[in-house]
């Protein structure tokens, strides 16, 4: 080939290979993915979102989202800038941000690019979050505290419908005292209750009404001043009824009741009034030879006996049968013992006691099976506070269980030697699924003349005893049969608790190891 001919061709080739490159030059192409210029910020009930911008984008799309843009809350187009301010979002919820550039062409828009999550902050309120203990079955206790302009209406809406189905104008008075009581709602009904100042919403929160009674009702909250009413009820009412006691009340037990029927005897809910029913006993309950009852409960109510000379709440001498017998978030205090199965073969099949103080019992405890024919057959105490004890359980019977669990005991059991629970060593005292003892303090024994030292468990060598994280305080002396695996604290009752003396069992010893996860719950750190 000749030279001028080489050099032809190789020309042409620039030639082509400079227009193709021109070519591609001149070709639109998608634009970038927008990236984040900072994070994003989240002031009272918007959101600040700020990115780079891209060149050649003629707008930008921002979607925000509260599940990942299966739906779409908002979309916004923005034009001219790379920052905007989104507001009148929900407050305390979780937005997802995306955005993209848009070209002259959507052809060429860009992809999604995921800028990130933020959660709006809560409502700044002045109303305070309602606890358990400011709800019944029909009424709310609003609380809050003042700032600012001053409330005037607190409105409750029904969560279903948003309907305003009570509404309070608030006095001077109320204004002053920071709290309310609304009545006349429904039971089991989720509900929101706003607070306002003027037409200005200052805080709202969503609560739902306690399940009301039910059953068969016998309500003596409108009887007052009359203590023998409710022993005058109970024999004359149907099996399987629940009285109502008005709280704050005294009502006396003033001879022996025998029972031959279930009954649930319970303080009524009355937010005004926080004193639970008390139930003065210089007598007992019994139960009626050859009664065969389902089951006997005493929920949110006070047992006080007159004094420790045989004064009982159940003093059963007669052959019968209870099938449940529970003792709900009560107080049982100044007794001789709690439950005594005095003589014949009276049997409780089951036994509890939730969320209890029990406080100064002498010699018969919290239950004592006193005769061999009877049986007290499963037996719990949980969530609860036993102190001035002489006795816990005493069992001259076997059981088929024991549990205490979450318990906080002080000044229990009676010093030079009781033991805390007592199956004593005959081969017919056995408890055949063992004894139980998980996340309990124990303190000092109760004082005696000889000493304050004490036992753990006594029973039968086939009875298994499964403890676990379990506490002793350093003044707590032992005579044996120590609680398997119970750890000794380094510090006594009076350094660990706040007032022992008094009943007050908070723990105030931040060093303490079982502070969060042990003793009876209302006392934990």
């Amino acid at each position: 080939m000749k030279r001028k001919n080489l050099v032809f061709i190789i020309c042409s080739l620039l030639v082509v290979m400079a227009g193709c490159k021109k070519d591609e030059i001149d070709t639109p192409t998608r634009l970038f993915r927008p990236t984040s210029e900072s994070v994003l910020v989240a002031d009272s009930n918007a959101i600040l979102v700020s990115w780079l911008q891209i060149r050649d984008a003629a707008t930008y799309t921002l979607q925000l989202s509260k599940d990942t843009f299966n739906t779409i809350e908002k979309s916004l187009t923005i034009t001219d800038t790379g920052r905007v301010l989104i507001t009148n979002l929900a407050w305390e919820t979780l937005y997802h941000v995306q955005v993209k550039a848009n070209a002259a062409d959507s052809l060429f828009n860009s992809k999604w690019s995921f800028l990130g999550a933020i959660k709006t902050p809560k409502f700044p309120t002045i109303l305070a979050t309602p606890g358990l203990g400011d709800i019944t079955d029909n009424a709310i206790r609003v609380n809050w505290t003042n700032s600012g302009a001053a409330v005037t209406e607190i409105r409750i809406l029904e969560a279903a419908d948003s309907a305003v189905v009570k509404s309070a104008i608030l006095s001077a008075t109320d204004i002053t005292a920071q709290t309310k009581i609304i009545e006349g709602l429904a039971g089991s009904t989720q509900y929101i209750v706003f607070l306002y100042s003027g037409g200005t919403v200052r805080g709202w929160s969503n609560f739902s009404t306690k399940a009301p009674f039910a059953g068969n009702l016998v309500d003596l909250r409108e009887i007052s001043g009359r203590p023998s009413v409710l022993a005058d009820t109970i024999s004359s009412i149907a099996s399987g009824s629940t009285v109502i006691l008005k709280r704050g009340e005294l009502y006396t037990i003033s001879s022996a009741i025998s029972l031959n029927k279930s009954i649930t005897i319970v303080s009524g809910t009355d937010l005004s009034i926080a004193e639970q029913a008390i139930i003065s006993m210089s007598s007992n309950f019994n139960v009626v030879s050859g009664s065969v009852i389902d089951s006997i409960v005493f929920n949110d109510v006070r047992l006080r006996g007159t004094d420790y000379a045989a004064k009982y709440v159940f003093n059963i001498n007669t052959a019968s049968t209870i099938g449940k017998l529970n003792f709900i978030s009560c107080k049982a205090e100044i007794f001789r013992g709690i439950i005594r199965l005095q003589s014949q073969p009276a049997i409780i099949s089951n036994l509890l006691f939730d969320n209890c103080i029990l406080d100064s019992l002498a010699g018969y405890g919290v239950l004592t099976v006193d005769v061999a024919t009877a049986l007290a057959d499963n037996i719990t105490i949980r969530n609860s506070t036993i102190y001035k004890a002489e006795r816990i359980i005493v069992s001259k019977n076997n059981s088929t269980s024991v549990k205490m669990e979450n318990c906080t005991v002080n000044e229990a059991a009676l010093g030079n030697g009781a033991y805390y629970i007592d199956y004593n060593t005959a081969a017919s005292n056995n408890v055949t699924n063992g004894i139980t003892i998980t996340n309990c303090i124990f303190g000092v024994g109760k004082i005696n003349a000889a000493g304050q030292s004490v036992r753990g468990i006594r029973a039968n060598a086939a009875s298994n005893i499964d403890a676990s994280n379990n506490f002793r305080t350093s003044d707590q002396v032992s005579l044996g049969n120590d609680i398997p695996g119970i750890i000794t604290y380094t510090r006594p009752s009076t350094q660990l608790f706040q007032d022992p003396l008094n009943g007050i069992f908070k723990i105030m010893d931040v060093t303490f190891p079982g502070r969060s996860n042990a003793g009876d719950p209302r006392w934990r750190l």
